[in-house]
């Protein structure tokens, strides 16, 4: 049960004012058995109220008859214990329309309700202690009509609770099966039997009529569930279609922003750029110190690193449109590689590295694709890397390679001594704005490392030349980042595509662990599973609480405050067993720990897709949760 006292079942748990969690309420209906408990005992005390006057009637006509072997004031006695009995039907009535928790404790209620009829069926049997002494054998069997009569109307007002109808059967009608047994003739010996059966057959209806208010009781209550989950299901399909919609209408004003930005780069920065790297050349020129040499040779650099930028993200901008056209041509493989060792060299020279060409001889003369793309993607991995080798070399290599088809490709390599990759950094190697090789260890100490673009540039444009491109890498041995290219357009097309499917973890291959469920298995036996959905719900509510603290933090831009609620975010998640929320809080909170206060906040939408993903998948082990 929650906490919370909804008037009715299904009632949501978000308090006035507050805004609606990103996965919807969290509420919790009560069960539909204790909703049945609580909707039997709320007729049963509505049913005896219409025959509270009706009841006195009944004890005076039946005590007049008797008024020939019992005084006038044994009604009055009779009437008072069955207005002590009213009275108290009125107080339990009251109380159970006054507690709030009355659904959670209609079982007690109508406990007490029970107690009470037997003061209310005790009228009676008072009654025959007090009347039938020294009545004719008509007035008895006249005074067992009556008591049977009103056991048949307390089985059918009273079925919704039988201990209530066994309770005032016992209570009034034990004081006449013993003035019967204690005469020990046979007629009433004969009479106690057949009332036994009655008794019975009663109950027996009793409790059919029982199950016939269960049974109703349920099926309403389902309909009820089930016209609740479609509304809720059409409204979460309506809030859906105006999501697309207002997403639809944002991506277009970003498609035409970022259009006209592109158009600002093209235009606007290429040109003053090409005159500072012009302008760096000529001060090199024209210097006569050598410290004014190495500032113009660092404002050319400088320039030319802007230069390659604004190309790649021209580039990437062209190729995530589909907008890049290539444009093939017949061109020597191993020329273009020479020339581009040519044009790198002295870049490694200032390293103090070696770049050397390694051609197989019997590498074709001529091969048919984009040249100038080619030489782009060539160039990216060298420029890679000599940028992140510091001792020892980098080798450029260009050999012919055989498909199991038959066709002849090119396998164009760059291979260097470098500190090599970790079998995570391979995975996401080829990710837009991800780091290749130490560019990780660059993360936290305030060196760049680049905007990441040049490899997901490279992967993208070889497969838009139906090649395909890997990197073969030991984390202390240096990585080998290689191409392969059929040496006519459209080649091979069938090995490329096994190479791709064997490239791509599939679906189902390295899921993303969003929950613990080692976690919560140990807490459901450590708590009961009872109780393990309360907590859940806690702790839902308490990351929520988080999570609105750390959107407050982020509109705010207060990195203090994102760094101590994400650490109290991945405490809270950890607890309740939220992998995935654990561990982008802890990114975020290590960002904003480590003054990276754009990427911590911009962590936070990511942040808020695993609270999502993570209500999902919980509600999936737990479907209480969304009921």
């Amino acid at each position: 049960m929650t906490n919370s006292r909804p008037d009715s079942p299904g009632e949501d748990r978000n308090p006035p004012g507050e805004p609606e969690p990103i996965f919807g309420p969290v509420r919790r209906a009560y069960p539909i058995e204790t909703r049945i408990d609580a909707e039997q005992v709320k007729l049963l005390m509505s049913l005896g109220e219409a025959s509270r006057f009706t009841i006195f009637g009944a004890i005076a006509v039946v005590g007049a008859t008797f008024y020939e072997t019992a005084p006038l004031w044994t009604i009055a006695a009779v009437a008072a214990i069955q207005l002590v009995a009213q009275l108290l039907f009125d107080r339990v009535r009251a109380g159970f329309r006054a507690d709030p928790d009355a659904t959670v404790n209609a079982s007690k209620w109508a406990h007490r309700y029970a107690l009470v009829t037997i003061v209310s069926g005790s009228t009676w049997g008072v009654g025959a202690l007090l009347w039938l002494p020294g009545s004719s054998f008509a007035h008895e069997i006249f005074y067992t009509l009556v008591i049977a009569t009103l056991v048949m109307a307390t089985a059918i007002t009273r079925a919704n609770h039988p201990p209530a109808v066994i309770f005032y059967t016992i209570a009034s009608s034990l004081p006449v099966v013993g003035m019967l047994l204690w005469r020990a003739d046979p007629l009433s010996i004969a009479t106690v039997l057949l009332a036994a059966m009655f008794f019975a057959t009663v109950m027996g209806w009793t409790r059919r009529i029982n199950d016939r208010y269960r049974d109703a009781f349920r099926l309403r209550f389902e309909n009820a569930d089930l016209v609740e989950r479609m509304a809720r299901a059409h409204a979460a399909t309506e809030q859906r279609r105006r999501d697309a919609e207002d997403a639809e209408t944002r991506a277009r004003s970003a498609a035409g922003a970022k259009q006209e930005f592109l158009d600002i780069i093209s235009h606007e920065l290429r040109t003053p750029l090409d005159g500072l790297r012009n302008m760096a050349r000529y001060l090199a020129d024209e210097a006569t110190t050598e410290a004014q040499f190495k500032i113009a040779a660092s404002v050319e650099e400088t320039s030319q690193l802007l230069r390659r930028l604004v190309d790649d993200m021209l580039d990437f901008s062209e190729i995530e449109a589909h907008s890049l056209e290539l444009k093939p041509g017949s061109f020597n493989p191993v020329e273009l590689a020479a020339g581009i060792v040519r044009m790198t060299r002295h870049q490694a020279v200032d390293r103090g590295l070696s770049l050397e060409l390694n051609a197989a001889p019997e590498t074709p003369p001529q091969m048919h694709a984009d040249p100038d793309r080619v030489r782009q993607v060539l160039m990216n991995l060298v420029n890679n890397a000599i940028k992140f080798t510091y001792q020892g070399g980098v080798v450029v290599s260009v050999a012919p390679l055989k498909a199991p088809g038959g066709e002849t490709l090119l396998r164009f390599s760059v291979t260097d001594t470098g500190p090599g990759l970790s079998t995570e950094a391979q995975e996401r190697v080829f990710e837009a704005f991800t780091q290749g090789a130490d560019a990780r260890d660059f993360r936290f100490s305030g060196k760049a490392a680049g905007a990441g673009l040049g490899l997901p540039i490279s992967d993208r444009l070889v497969r838009m030349m139906g090649g395909h491109i890997g990197v073969d890498s030991t984390p202390g041995q240096g990585s080998s980042f290689w191409f392969l290219l059929p040496l006519e357009p459209g080649e091979a097309a069938d090995y490329f595509a096994s190479l791709r499917a064997e490239a791509r973890p599939g679906p189902e291959a390295r899921p993303e662990r969003l929950i613990d469920h080692d976690h919560l298995y140990a807490l459901e036996l450590k708590m009961g599973g009872q109780h393990i959905t309360d907590y859940l719900v806690a702790g839902l509510e308490r990351v929520l609480e988080i999570h609105r603290e750390i959107e407050r933090a982020r509109t705010m831009r207060d990195s203090g405050a994102l760094a101590q609620h994400a650490g109290d975010l991945k405490a809270a998640a950890s607890d309740i067993g939220l992998t995935a929320v654990a561990l982008v809080a802890e990114d975020i909170a290590t960002a904003a720990a480590h003054g990276e206060a754009d990427a911590a906040l911009g962590a936070v939408p990511r942040l808020q897709q695993k609270i999502t993903a993570t209500w999902r998948a919980l509600a999936k082990a737990y479907p209480s949760l969304a009921a």
